[in-house]
């Protein structure tokens, strides 16, 4: 008999009882049903751990003592799992019956693949949220399809990356590559993953039957302080931890372009100049640090920069200015 391998779900949760029992229900539903649900909670104080027990006593809880963010409690998640995938989704999210299994078979069908990205789709709304990360020449991660029809990005394809929100990951992959970087807190942590998973030579393809709806941003917001802080400070730690010199210095007049629409944007249009400068500060307080953790990035290193100039799309490219544009005149 074949043997089929385990997949480890892994949610993180924050105050997110409301969103629990959809979240739960859409896994226990699913057609693939090799799994393990695993859920870190991240010091709720909304009863989400005392729910979770009395709802679903078949589901793997491990409560923190303190919130150590997205990254750090998926890490833990990652101890407690025995599957040979690890799929992550956000507790704002509920997937298609089919999507894990057409994920697994994708999967298993490309064993250059180290991550299999789902298509995430705006709960309620029929727009696209996610359809797989892609990279651009200013070397910020950004989501493919963002705004546009769920009818479109129909094609299964490889891609740059996926976002931690809903996807699969090889644990072959993350025992070679690591994890999260857990001094990103939260946001961009699946962007630095992404990054050591193409520098290390490991593909990322896009599954477009892969369907997740989404609640985008229930737990943090879409522009809180939070979320423009972490955003801006971690884009950084994502720059001068794994993109090689060469490549950074082709791409230095777009990261000058991006740094000045930010300043633009976040600090004056959106008012928050203090949370602008904070996270910019706070780049170069943990300098040091990044460049150590730098070293063993591209350690790693199995492709060469013509490689990830080709995967990267330039700023210019019509996909990258009309989701760009949206962002800026509408958000």
């Amino acid at each position: 008999m074949k043997h089929v391998p385990l997949i480890s779900v892994i949610i993180v949760n924050y105050n997110g009882k409301d969103l629990l029992k959809a979240c739960l229900e859409s896994i226990k539903n699913q057609t693939f049903q090799s799994l393990e649900i695993i859920v870190i909670d991240n010091s709720s104080s909304d009863g989400s751990v005392e729910f979770i027990k009395s709802a679903y006593p078949d589901v793997k809880i491990i409560p923190l003592q303190r919130n150590i963010g997205f990254g750090g409690a998926n890490n833990a998640g990652l101890k407690e799992a025995s599957g040979d995938y690890i799929m992550l989704l956000n507790n704002d999210t509920e997937a298609d019956r089919e999507c894990i299994r057409n994920l697994y078979e994708t999967m298993e069908a490309h064993p250059e693949v180290g991550i299999c990205a789902s298509k995430m789709i705006v709960y309620g709304q029929g727009i696209i949220d996610s359809a797989g990360d892609g990279f651009s020449s200013n070397l910020k991660c950004y989501k493919r399809g963002e705004g546009l029809s769920s009818d479109l990005y129909a094609k299964e394809e490889y891609v740059f990356g996926a976002c931690a929100g809903a996807a699969l990951y090889r644990k072959k992959m993350i025992e070679e590559i690591g994890f999260f970087d857990e001094s990103f807190f939260l946001i961009h942590e699946d962007s630095d993953l992404n990054c050591r998973a193409q520098i290390a030579g490991w593909k990322v393809l896009y599954v477009p039957n892969a369907v997740v709806h989404h609640k985008v941003r229930s737990t943090i917001g879409n522009m809180s302080d939070m979320a423009i802080y972490y955003s801006l400070r971690n884009i950084e730690y994502v720059r001068i931890k794994n993109i090689p010199l060469a490549l950074f210095l082709r791409c230095f007049p777009e990261i000058v372009l991006s740094t000045i629409s930010e300043f633009i944007y976040y600090g004056l249009r959106h008012k928050s100049l203090g949370v602008y400068l904070r996270s910019k500060i706070d780049v170069i307080r943990n300098l040091k640090k990044m460049l150590l953790k730098r070293k063993k990035v591209l350690a790693l290193k199995k492709v060469d920069t013509a490689y990830l100039t080709s995967i990267m799309t330039p700023i210019w490219a019509k996909e990258f200015l009309s989701e760009k544009g949206k962002k800026l005149l509408f958000r």
